[in-house]
């Protein structure tokens, strides 16, 4: 088999807080590491670089599109809900699936939904539940894990 090379489906995760994109690479690794390649960008303005191929992210070999944001609504300089207004209004991005990060009782939520965000995650992230909310968008499948058979 060598020579064949899967490959990772890319993460887009908009989050300033190191302790949350600990977290959340945490759970992505729990779910399947070989599977999802985690991008992290700590402001909106940054995502939009990454988005656009802009500096330093024009590579897309390296930064390649991602099949999902995660995003934290609650950033340092332009909003997370700008960031998502921002997104739904690119015709390449339609489809998209964004993933709302937030804390308990967060106000922004209902406007987020309104602007197009497909689920939302309460901050820290935990494994099952994301992998429940990947599975409902179709980007992750139950139970294809290779330690089944272990």
């Amino acid at each position: 088999m060598a020579g064949i090379t899967l490959q990772k489906k890319t993460v887009l995760v908009v989050e300033d807080e190191l302790s949350d994109q600990f977290l959340l690479q945490r759970a992505f690794g729990q779910i399947n590491q070989e599977e999802f390649a985690l991008h992290v960008v700590k402001t909106a303005e940054d995502a939009i670089c990454y988005l656009q191929g802009s500096e330093p992210y024009q590579e897309r070999a390296v930064y390649p599109l991602p099949v999902l944001i995660v995003l934290d609504l609650r950033l340092p300089g332009m909003s997370g809900l700008d960031l998502l207004k921002w997104v739904k209004k690119q015709p390449q991005f339609n489809d998209l699936p964004i993933i709302a990060l937030t804390a308990f009782g967060n106000r922004d939520l209902p406007r987020a939904y309104d602007l197009g965000i497909d689920f939302y995650l309460l901050k820290p992230v935990e494994a099952n539940t994301l992998a429940e909310v990947l599975s409902g968008l179709g980007i992750y499948t139950h139970g294809a894990e290779k330690s089944e058979n272990s």
